[in-house]
């Protein structure tokens, strides 16, 4: 009986062990993820690039872009902001005065980017402002420009005076000396029309026209 009792409880331990859950096995830890550093964004470029340029900004094609320079910065008070110089000659330079830029670049005759000078005349004629217009104009023809018209006060409240540099751009030069009224404009018009009538006449009859 003994022997009998304890082969059952031998069973049952046995029974007892097959019917346990199994214990949960421990999962291995997985490696916590590194944090990934974040990329710098792009930087966002503007297309209209305003820390660099205005709305327009004239380019002007010359027989001699140093000597460009140089009379633009002499004369009128410009600085180099860029010269892109080679072995060749100053393929393109940018000069500033005040918050306008002024492109340069050169004649190219094969690709009909021609001068002023090289086509007799130009339609555009550049206007600035500066302090005083009178030691301007003289400084100018003493580095070789050409007055197209002498400077003298005109209706609208600026002296100004044109003259041809030396690469044959036309520029009006002018300092602001008064704001007249719409009516002062008017009758400062009518008597400057009425005392250039008489040279204005001679000048076409000697045309004869």
């Amino acid at each position: 009986m003994a022997k009998t009792a304890k082969k059952k409880a031998k069973s049952a331990k046995k029974s007892a062990r097959m019917t346990a859950k199994p214990k949960a096995v421990a999962r291995s830890a997985k490696p916590a993820r590194k944090p990934q550093a974040r990329k710098a964004a792009a930087p966002k470029i503007d297309p209209l690039n305003r820390k660099n340029y205005h709305s327009v900004t004239p380019m002007l094609s010359v027989s001699d872009v140093r000597g460009a320079i140089n009379f633009y910065t002499n004369v009128f008070g410009f600085t180099a902001q860029q010269v892109m110089d080679t072995p060749y000659g100053i393929m393109h330079a940018e000069l500033v005065l005040r918050d306008t830029k002024l492109m340069l670049s050169p004649e190219e005759r094969q690709q009909n980017n021609l001068s002023a000078k090289s086509v007799g005349n130009t339609p555009v004629t550049l206007f600035l402002l500066v302090e005083d217009v009178d030691a301007i104009v003289a400084g100018a023809v003493a580095a070789g420009g050409k007055v197209l018209m002498p400077v003298d006060d005109m209706f609208w409240g600026d002296r100004c005076g044109v003259i041809a540099d030396p690469e044959g751009n036309k520029w009006m030069i002018a300092t602001h000396k008064s704001e007249p009224t719409e009516a002062e404009m008017a009758e400062s018009m009518q008597r400057s029309m009425r005392e250039r009538a008489p040279q204005a006449a001679a000048a076409a009859a000697g045309s004869g026209y």
